[in-house]
């Protein structure tokens, strides 16, 4: 197994939600980490108030290039490596192809797809010195259909190509790479969902009859990054819901 402790980890989107309870989980056993989100948030605040030196936080826009390449090499300086990179940022994008601009299109490309290549490169001297993981948070959206939504299952199934080449290329390096494929998790992410559509979800979408917990998702991310015999997989949280024909 791949132990953490003393390790440093970067996480892109760390600042709340799924990429927030990754920190926390990492934090736990006892690696130093470094959150990103674009704005300061309560629940960043609570982290470090709660783990003083071991967390940083640098607020920024990985859809950035010279930000996302500078988060990477600001976070080598914390303690002279960096072991893990998980890239948690995104956002929903909804709409049909007929109601996307061409600039909504690009935005998600720049949000979830692009960072990879910026934050992927400026990590690699890091990674490549003793080994490492890195992990993309995908979507059940990116593996099924799923209604008006082109862009956001675009851009969440490219990310799974897209870590297979790089598990396959770093395999030698010692570097991993994994994909975590979430389901209906609750977080800001579906805080417009009605009442009428969460019952239907538990009701007849999801097998196991809940949604789903950012730690669910969390400890399942763990189990990505610390066993190190795992690389250009792609592992489903959603509770049965994707292995469904309809629902």
């Amino acid at each position: 197994m791949y132990g953490v402790a003393g390790k440093l980890a970067v996480i892109t989107g760390g600042t709340r939600g799924i990429g927030l309870e990754i920190a926390k989980q990492l934090l736990s056993s006892g690696a130093r980490v470094v959150i990103n989100g674009r704005n300061p948030t309560e629940e960043a605040s609570a982290l470090i108030c709660t783990h003083g030196d071991k967390v940083t936080v640098d607020y920024g826009d990985v859809a950035d290039p010279a930000y996302a390449a500078a988060l990477i090499a600001r976070s080598g300086q914390v303690a002279g490596r960096l072991d893990i990179l998980v890239h948690a940022a995104g956002g929903p994008v909804a709409g049909t192809i007929m109601d996307l601009t061409p600039a909504t299109w690009m935005q998600a490309f720049a949000v979830h797809v692009h960072p990879v290549f910026h934050l992927f490169q400026a990590a690699h001297p890091f990674l490549a010195r003793q080994g490492g993981a890195v992990l993309l948070v995908s979507s059940v959206a990116g593996l099924r259909g799923c209604p008006k939504s082109v862009a956001y299952q675009t851009v969440k199934g490219a990310l799974m190509p897209l870590a297979r080449a790089l598990a396959f290329d770093h395999a030698a390096e010692g570097i991993r790479v994994n994909v975590i494929a979430p389901g209906i998790i609750r977080t800001r992410f579906h805080q417009k969902m009605t009442d009428a559509a969460k019952a239907h979800n538990i009701a007849n979408r999801i097998p196991l009859r809940r949604e789903g917990k950012v730690e669910d998702v969390a400890s399942a991310a763990m189990q990505m990054i610390c066993n190190d015999f795992i690389t250009g997989e792609v592992l489903t949280i959603d509770g049965g819901m994707s292995m469904r024909v309809t629902g």
